[in-house]
């Protein structure tokens, strides 16, 4: 296992330049009515307390179109009949607000920086804009995305009534598909977080609470330059993992259980997406093994079918598949579960019994009572069909793949409207998660004792190519003996730094 270290090397961060987006933006407006406008607004700022904001993250929209990055932003891109115009709305310039909170890039950096053919302060959107859709045919404008700017954009359309079309439908299906470049930047973002990751396994031990893993794994996103957490971390130690978005983080971590960790960076604005799981204390338990070569072995089978014309669908399947093989084969499901068919029909056979359960327990309370005894006692039939039989959705409740973007969970149809699922062929440059899990809960006692409040999950982002696919996440060791050789390492090197540190004071 090759050393780690807390800062992530490579030759150079990959940056879009202002010319890629300049020529993304011209396809965009190639795909426009003709003769239309289209209106793109950045999200509102929000308040956090008082008078403090969250720290403000733009509409992923218009990143995607522009890379401005501050509030109060409209895009407006006007497709006439002989040429086409990119319009900015930007807060203006100001002197005293900028001592406060930051350097505007107003009007002239509008144009200057961000590529825009005019550009004006956003106090003059509704004089600006009124002549623009008074001339157009259609007018592309997504309501819901920013309730001030809405009112404002209705106050020019409702006098007018253009036909209103969607952006967004133009838009999500360009970002559905990552040009080399985008993969660039989230390959880069994958390797911080795979890193981030890495020392948390390093650093783990019984009694350090979940939060410290987490200002571990976001230290580093920091460290390297990402801009965010992707998502809010998640750090499940024992049962907590069984939570599916548990955000807490509050626990101690138990010496002999595990802990899962889904967090990841965001990087350019495209996010990544890992989940790992691995032992508080460095070693599985032969259960804990158990349970976690399934996923693994789950998710290995999964990413392996993925090339292009394979549907999502058909990995979702694959996996579900290899997962309730495993659960049979550990004695959790029964051999009848061993097919998704065999699980439906020992499922239809058990509804019946317990009909006939029910039926048969009023009849004998029935006869019971007209013979003057005492009722209430149940049936052998009854007390046979009280207990549900376990299926595989009780222990993995979840999809096994989304696609991923700018935004973690991105944009982007699954399929058409008849096509009821992720049943949409794979093409190059789509990029989507692949993340098997088990989950049983601490209170499930249908299950053998030994594997209860046992959770796992297993995630890595995958980039299909012409070929096949890449792995953007591979950085993150996964294989039980790899993940205990990591963890090993960083317990030497920690018992290393106290003893030094113990060392000091004893001189002192």
């Amino acid at each position: 296992m090759k050393k780690t270290s807390y800062r992530f090397t490579a030759p150079k961060a990959p940056r879009l330049s202002k010319d890629f987006f300049a020529n993304r933006r011209a396809e965009f407006v190639k795909k426009l009515p003709a003769n239309s406008v289209a209106i793109i607004v950045t999200g509102p700022e929000r308040t956090r307390s008082n008078d403090t904001e969250y720290a403000y993250r733009p509409s992923s929209d218009v990143l995607y179109l522009s890379n401005f990055g501050e509030p109060e932003c409209v895009l407006a891109f006007v497709k006439g009949k002989e040429d086409s115009r990119f319009i900015m709305f930007v807060r203006p310039k100001d002197k005293m607000r900028e001592i406060w909170t930051g350097i505007r890039h107003g009007v002239d950096g509008a144009q200057n920086e961000f590529g825009a053919d005019e550009a004006y302060t956003i106090d003059e959107f509704e004089k600006v804009i009124a002549p623009l859709v008074d001339e157009a045919d259609t007018v592309l404008y997504r309501l819901g995305r920013n309730e001030h700017l809405d009112s404002r954009f209705n106050t020019v359309w409702s006098k007018t009534q253009k036909p209103l079309g969607n952006p967004e439908e133009i838009l999500h299906e360009m970002r559905l598909f990552k040009t080399a470049h985008e993969i660039d930047i989230m390959r880069y973002a994958g390797k911080i977080s795979a890193q981030a990751h890495v020392e948390a396994m390093r650093l783990s031990r019984p009694g350090l609470m979940e939060y410290q893993l987490q200002a571990s794994l976001e230290s580093v996103f920091r460290f390297n330059g990402a801009d965010y957490p992707a998502y809010t971390s998640i750090v499940g130690g024992g049962n907590n993992a069984n939570i599916l978005h548990y955000i807490e983080n509050r626990a101690e971590l138990q010496d002999g259980d595990l802990v899962l960790i889904d967090a990841a960076c965001e990087y350019q604005g495209y996010a990544s997406d890992i989940t790992r799981t691995f032992p508080v204390n460095g070693k599985f338990t032969p259960a804990q093994r158990e349970i976690y070569e399934v996923v693994l072995a789950s998710q290995k089978a999964a990413i392996a079918m993925t090339k292009p014309g394979v549907r999502l669908m058909d990995i979702h399947e694959t996996a579900s598949n290899l997962l309730r093989k495993g659960l049979v084969g550990l004695g959790i499901l029964p051999k009848t579960h061993l097919t998704a068919e065999g699980e439906k029909k020992a499922i239809e056979a058990w509804q019946k019994k317990k009909e006939a359960a029910k039926t048969g327990s009023a009849a004998s309370s029935a006869a019971k009572k007209g013979a003057g005894k005492k009722a209430g006692s149940k049936s052998a039939a009854a007390s046979a069909s009280e207990q549900e039989p376990l299926r595989l959705f009780d222990f993995y409740m979840h999809g096994t793949s989304h696609w991923i973007g700018m935004d973690v969970h991105d944009v982007g149809t699954y399929g058409t409207r008849s096509q009821k699922g992720k049943k949409r062929p794979l093409k190059p440059g789509m990029v989507f998660t692949v993340e098997p899990g088990l989950y049983i809960a601490a209170s499930e006692t249908r299950v053998p004792a030994k594997y209860r409040g046992i959770g796992i999950r297993i995630e890595d982002d995958v980039a299909v190519t012409a070929k096949g696919f890449e792995v953007l996440t591979a950085d993150v060791p996964k294989e039980v003996d790899e993940i205990e050789a990591v963890m090993a390492d960083g317990r030497k090197h920690c018992e290393h730094v106290e003893a030094v540190f113990a060392g000091r004071s004893g001189n002192r």
